[in-house]
């Protein structure tokens, strides 16, 4: 979140768990941080378990990978995430 807000614009993509380690933010707020400083920034979510409350949680044009997932998975996500937004 520091980076993000310190940043300001300079983040093309985000790649962010869902579950946090740090229970204050997750991942959910972490995306909503960076469209609100950059609305056109690519969002790629990753879970093993909180992938169900994506589409009322996730911001739109986003992406959700659900582990396991292969490097190629995420590879593609980036890669399409920056299409969509």
């Amino acid at each position: 979140m520091e980076y993000l807000r310190s940043a300001e614009g300079a983040a093309k993509g985000v790649v962010t768990d869902i579950m946090l380690s740090d229970r204050a933010v997750d991942g959910w707020e972490v995306a909503r941080t960076a469209r609100e400083i950059d609305p056109e920034v690519a969002v790629v979510y990753i879970s093993g378990h909180g992938a169900v409350d994506w589409p009322s949680k996730g911001v739109p044009n986003s992406i959700v990978l659900e582990k396991p997932f292969a490097i190629a998975q995420l590879i593609t996500a980036i890669s399409n995430s920056s299409t969509v937004v």
